[in-house]
């Protein structure tokens, strides 16, 4: 009888036993990005519990199969709802994958890996001309399909006009912009990447009578 209500206890504990002796579900990551933003990669995870206090390790690889390490960042302990983490690298033009694992718990423990996305974007202000019409004629190309904005500032640095641009798909447009209320003077055109806020491209033009 006794032999009996010993097993009955250790398989009701065996699961939380082997969960800790393992390491496998002391920490649960339920989503995990690596996105590449010109000259940095913001890599964002977020876990649905944590157990026990760890740090994370962050790992990239140029193959998928030799890793190295390229920070840690502590866990924010026994946390038993959602936690949200970032680590920013610096851009390295030959790692393509990365990878989340726990400290101390050997390379095999991987608690996220994936391939990074890229972000950054290149446009290329071909020509800026003012037709007839007082309107402002760009002449461009994007290399991904983006939304951008037009900012247009004065010789003092004030910004005097704001305009987003309709979504495009990758390729090359006519973009004509009203700047029929600006006085004559010499102005700076600069394109932004809606989605990071990032001046893309620039160009100086005159406005005469």
């Amino acid at each position: 009888m006794i032999r009996w209500i010993l097993s009955a206890v250790l398989i009701v504990l065996s699961p939380h036993l082997l969960g800790a002796e393992g390491g496998k579900t002391d920490v649960k990551i339920i989503y995990a990005e690596g996105k590449i933003f010109y000259h940095e990669i913001y890599v964002t995870w977020s876990t649905e519990y944590e157990q026990a206090a760890c740090d994370f390790i962050i790992e990239a690889s140029e193959d998928g199969q030799d890793w190295r390490i390229r920070g840690r960042v502590k866990s924010k302990g026994t946390a038993r709802s959602h936690a949200e983490y970032r680590f920013i690298d610096e851009k390295q033009a030959h790692y393509r994958y990365y990878r989340i694992r726990k400290a101390g718990a050997g390379s095999s423990d991987v608690l996220s890996s994936f391939t990074l996305e890229n972000y950054s974007i290149a446009v290329l202000l071909d020509e800026v001309t003012i037709d007839n019409e007082k309107k402002l004629v760009l002449d461009y190309s994007i290399d991904k399909d983006q939304e951008l904005m037009v900012r247009i500032y004065n010789r003092i640095g004030e910004q005097v006009v704001t305009k987003v641009m309709p979504f495009k798909m990758a390729g090359d447009y006519v973009y004509h912009l009203d700047i029929s209320g600006l006085k004559p003077d010499n102005y700076l055109l600069v394109v932004t990447q809606v989605l990071l806020d990032k001046s893309v491209a620039e160009k100086a033009f005159q406005v005469t009578r």
